[in-house]
């Protein structure tokens, strides 16, 4: 029992009041409710975020720790991966966010302002992202990345002097060449006979 309250203690000392200054700032969870969105398109979410209350003046706040429960929250609502899940994906795969930035091409910048929530990520991006849980298709960008393509034995391999576009053979040049005159030719008739030209 002792231990416990120790580590208590221990968590709460890090805090310090921004009203007073004393360290003895003690956590409970308040159940936050807040609006998101604009206009119509207001709704009330519910978050479970750590108030902190002062025990020399009573001065009762919240901090990063409740914005970042709040973002998540956000992040549900939305359908959208959590910053948590976006860091614990690259962690996943044991990659520096460069590294992670490099082999996905999203932009490094962007997958920072993901990871701490400085941002939501788009659908698009979202979906990207859910995608990249799923180790083959890393490994399918790996190998795109490098000039490779995924190879399996329903595909056909094109031959490096096989033509890329087909070519009518001479004889189907000039039919085509004849074909084309008889219609400038019926084109020309029709339009003289209806007084457009």
């Amino acid at each position: 029992m002792m231990m416990k309250e120790n580590e208590k203690d221990a968590r709460s000392a890090h805090f310090t009041c921004p009203n007073c200054g004393s360290t003895r700032v003690q956590s409970r969870m308040l159940r936050d409710k807040f609006e998101y969105g604009t206009g119509a398109k207001v709704v009330e979410l519910e978050a479970l975020v750590p108030l902190r209350v002062c025990a020399e003046c009573a001065f009762e706040f919240t901090d990063s720790e409740a914005e970042d429960l709040r973002h998540e929250a956000v992040c549900h609502h939305l359908g959208l991966m959590t910053p948590t899940d976006i860091r614990g994906l690259r962690n996943r795969y044991g990659l520096t966010r460069a590294q992670f930035a490099e082999k996905t091409r999203i932009g490094e910048a962007s997958l920072a302002r993901w990871e701490t929530g400085e941002l939501f990520q788009t659908a698009a991006n979202d979906n990207y992202l859910f995608l990249l849980t799923f180790p083959d298709n890393l490994e399918l960008l790996d190998g795109r990345y490098e000039g490779e393509h995924p190879k399996n034995e329903e595909q056909s391999v094109v031959k490096a002097s096989a033509p890329v576009f087909r070519g009518l053979d001479p004889d189907d040049v000039v039919v085509r060449r004849q074909e084309a005159a008889m219609f400038l030719t019926r084109y020309e008739t029709v339009t003289e006979v209806s007084g457009c030209m």
